[in-house]
């Protein structure tokens, strides 16, 4: 009888991680898909989930354009209020911050938070990481470790659009900030190296 009732338990766990994994997979290619204009119809399915609400609503409030400042801090603290450990919305947070010419010494705060409880998130890594590079000049010692470490652990898994984003976003900074991002990434090792590649930080014709 014990077996039987432990059979039954293990089956449960399984559907129920089975189902968890195809409530993340749907939400996964709605929240690729999410666009300004569209964000709030292709998101509105997901915004109530225990399981993807706060991804959600850190979506749609980093979509929202049409926000207003006070707005955009009411709902940021909101979303922190209910997920206070979660990384998109300590993210969210610190997007929010930054819009609404918060000091930055608070958006490194909140950002640094995203990356304590958000660590192993690949997809959100590589998010952070395209939000906090044009930042890099403004940022700590610790934030630019912490940036580095989200290229690291989310280059290889980021969804295609986010990897172009980061490539562009790369692209734009300041030549001392790529320099000093490829000499964090290469003093990772080989993996460093292989992103520092892709994101297209190539040593300058003078470093060769």
């Amino acid at each position: 009888m014990s077996r039987i009732v432990t059979a039954v338990v293990i089956i449960a766990i399984c559907v129920a991680a089975m189902a968890g994994a195809a409530r993340l997979l749907s939400f996964g290619l709605a929240d690729l898909s999410a666009e300004a204009k569209t964000a709030r119809k292709t998101l509105a399915p997901f915004l109530g989930d225990p399981l993807v609400g706060t991804l959600a609503q850190a979506r749609l409030l980093e979509l929202d354009a049409g926000a207003s400042d006070e707005e955009r801090r009411e709902r940021s603290r909101n979303l922190l209020t209910r997920a206070p450990l979660s990384g998109g919305a300590w993210l969210a947070f610190a997007q929010a911050g930054l819009e609404t010419e918060e000091p930055m010494a608070k958006v490194e705060r909140a950002l640094l938070m995203s990356a304590l409880v958000g660590r192993n998130e690949g997809w959100l890594m590589a998010r952070r990481a395209g939000f906090a590079v044009p930042l890099w000049p403004q940022l700590s010692a610790a934030a630019r470790r912490s940036i580095v470490d989200d290229l690291l652990g989310g280059w290889e898994g980021a969804a295609g659009a986010d990897r172009e984003a980061l490539v562009s976003i790369v692209y734009l900074s300041p030549e001392q900030t790529k320099t000093e991002i490829r000499e964090a990434l290469l003093r990772a090792g080989a993996a460093g190296e292989t992103i520092s590649a892709e994101i297209g930080l190539a040593p300058t014709p003078r470093e060769r």
